[in-house]
């Protein structure tokens, strides 16, 4: 249950830094950026957050059935402004890959 807490409180820096800076990114992303930093200083994952990520990894493909129905409710929206969409998805795309393929390393590392 740690582990979700360390999620948690990233997310919370991430929109907390986001609004106040007015960023121009999502304020996940920006949670994401600031776990990268910690996990990279601290030189380690903390086996909760490990345990969380196992328990979460699973579901992840249900995260996208909300945009699905968004592509489909909002096609005009995405005709409009879909190559900028896409373009602010594939940099936001950047972090989650570069942190989840780093703890993967970590976690093969370990064993």
């Amino acid at each position: 249950m740690h582990g979700l807490l360390i999620l948690l409180v990233f997310l919370l820096a991430g929109t907390w830094l986001q609004s106040f800076l007015g960023l121009p990114i999502p304020a996940a992303i920006t949670g994401m950026l600031l776990l990268l930093a910690f996990l990279i200083f601290r030189g380690s994952i903390p086996e909760s957050l490990q345990a969380i990520t196992r328990t979460l990894s699973p579901w992840l493909p249900m995260f996208l059935v909300p945009v699905s129905v968004g592509i489909i409710t909002h096609k005009q929206l995405l005709l409009d402004h879909g190559p900028l969409l896409l373009l602010i998805l594939t940099i936001s795309l950047i972090p989650g890959i570069l942190v989840c393929g780093w703890i993967m390393g970590k976690e093969d590392a370990s064993r």
